[in-house]
């Protein structure tokens, strides 16, 4: 059985494909939710897109008011009605199965010469009016969409129902071939989103799982919940080496990051991970290689001048196409939303090194853990297997740093820290994962001055501090002093 495509963005990827061709497909949803946007949309493109007439019977609008309410996207269905592409009409639900049982009524002749291959019933909830006894409702039902499918057109039939989380399962889902649930949910107890899940297809797979839905000026776009894939990789590509644009790092890495993988930057408030990753996206033309910087709140205007202030000329590198940024809200982004954003804009702008600035601002909306692994090897992924090398920066709280759900995730983990020396901060750096390639697991000072940012190769502490511990002064101090070797391989650059 072949599938057809519904015009739906989204929805197609989540339904493998589209719906199977002649099926009968149920689409119930709470009041307001999108049910007849979603069939006027099926009905539209499938119309202007794919050549496929359609026929839209209301039980309850008459076809001026659907005329209205379509042109709210862009969607003259009067025009196609000239054209003889789509017919609709507003009838009841026993003169509409008095005509279906007849193939030489009115309704069948007129669909038979349009060539209709697409219908919308709107809706079948209008079906108790004409009967109440719940069995001869039922077979009043399943004799209509029998009809239906011996004609051979794939008809969407809208229904309304309760709370979609009441756990009911009306009789109707038994008799379709397909359920799509479009609802609800609430988010953060403020707000409320709306979610589509396939409830079954016959005779096709589909994406299981709640999916994001917005309804725009252009209609219904469905933002599937993202799902880890795993990434093809060719090993001369795996043993890359990718400058982080900082001399210093780069010999703690063995000359750089591994091409294609993905590297955490967590650290506390003001230590300098935004900088250091607008260092690795600066490095990029050098190579050859576009970057992206994707910020959630910040205004990239301050990242510029931050980075003019450390002697990097991001401007002239967003003029020059080398360097690309993306913003984005923090309050109450969809995660499901901004993932095909960014991937769409991957599409459109192919670049070779990404920045995420932050986790920290993205996790609020993924409070399940499981969601947010599940997510962050999706995202990661996405990444991998465009060949992409990203930094995800992440503020971490307390000592502990990071919890083990996010950590397993990324190829590499670094931590940057606010060290009390005396009398000051002192910012340090150390790499505490980083799969496939040796590195220097020592804890380094940071610098950041007018000359950019520089990492020590050796971390020693100050002689006047060697001093002061020397006379007696670090008795019973609780400042921390580190004296760490660097590993044989830095020792060795």
């Amino acid at each position: 059985m072949s599938q057809i495509p519904t015009g739906v963005p989204g929805l197609d990827r989540v339904l493998n494909g589209g719906l199977v061709g002649g099926h009968n497909v149920l689409v119930q949803g709470t009041p307001g939710a999108g049910k007849t946007t979603l069939g006027m949309q099926f009905i539209h493109e499938g119309a202007t897109q794919f050549n496929e007439p359609g026929l839209i019977i209301s039980f309850e609008e008459h076809p001026e008011q659907l005329h209205r309410e379509a042109l709210n996207f862009g969607w003259d269905l009067k025009a196609l009605e000239v054209a003889g592409k789509l017919k609709i009409l507003a009838t009841s639900p026993a003169v509409f199965k008095q005509q279906m049982e007849n193939s030489q009524e009115l309704i069948p002749t007129m669909a038979r010469e349009m060539g209709v291959k697409r219908i919308l019933i709107d809706s079948l909830s209008h079906f108790q009016r004409v009967e109440q006894d719940p069995v001869k409702l039922r077979e009043l039902l399943s004799s209509t969409l029998n009809g239906l499918k011996r004609g051979g057109y794939t008809t969407l039939v809208t229904q309304e129902v309760g709370h979609e989380e009441s756990g009911e399962v009306a009789f109707e889902q038994y008799i379709v071939d397909a359920v799509i649930r479009i609802f609800f949910t609430a988010f953060k107890r403020v707000e409320r989103r709306r979610a589509i899940e396939v409830l079954k297809a016959r005779g096709q797979t589909f994406m299981a799982g709640k999916h994001a839905v917005y309804i725009s000026d252009r209609g219904l776009r469905v933002y599937p919940r993202p799902q880890p894939e795993l990434p093809v990789i060719s090993l001369g590509a795996a043993l890359q080496r990718v400058s982080s644009g900082i001399y210093g790092l780069d010999r703690m890495l063995e000359g750089g990051l591994l091409a294609s993988s993905s590297l955490l930057v967590a650290g506390d408030p003001g230590v300098g991970k935004t900088l250091l990753t607008l260092h690795f996206l600066a490095a990029g033309p050098e190579a050859g290689e576009k970057g992206l910087f994707v910020s959630l709140g910040t205004d990239p205007a301050k990242l510029v001048q931050s980075a003019k202030s450390i002697g990097m000329n991001l401007a002239a590198l967003e003029e020059a196409g080398q360097l690309f940024f993306l913003t984005r809200s923090p309050v109450n982004l969809d995660p499901d939303q901004f993932y095909w954003e960014l991937r769409d804009f991957l599409d459109a702008n192919p670049v070779q090194r990404i920045v995420i600035d932050s986790l920290t601002d993205l996790e609020p909306a993924l409070d399940d853990p499981k969601r947010l692994r599940d997510y962050l090897y999706s995202l990661i992924d996405l990444f991998a297997q465009r060949g992409i090398t990203s930094m995800i920066t992440r503020q971490s709280m307390g000592e502990g740093g990071l919890e083990y759900d996010v950590a397993m995730v990324f190829d590499g983990i670094m931590m940057m820290r606010l060290k009390s020396m005396q009398d000051h901060l002192r910012k340090t750096l150390s790499i505490l994962k980083m799969q496939g390639t040796p590195h220097d697991s020592g804890t380094r000072t940071v610098k950041i001055s007018s000359q950019g940012y520089q990492v020590e190769t050796k971390f020693e502490p100050t002689s006047a501090f060697l001093r002061h511990l020397q006379q007696g002064g670090g008795q019973g101090s609780t400042e921390e002093t580190f004296t760490p070797q660097p590993t044989q391989a830095a020792a060795a650059h």
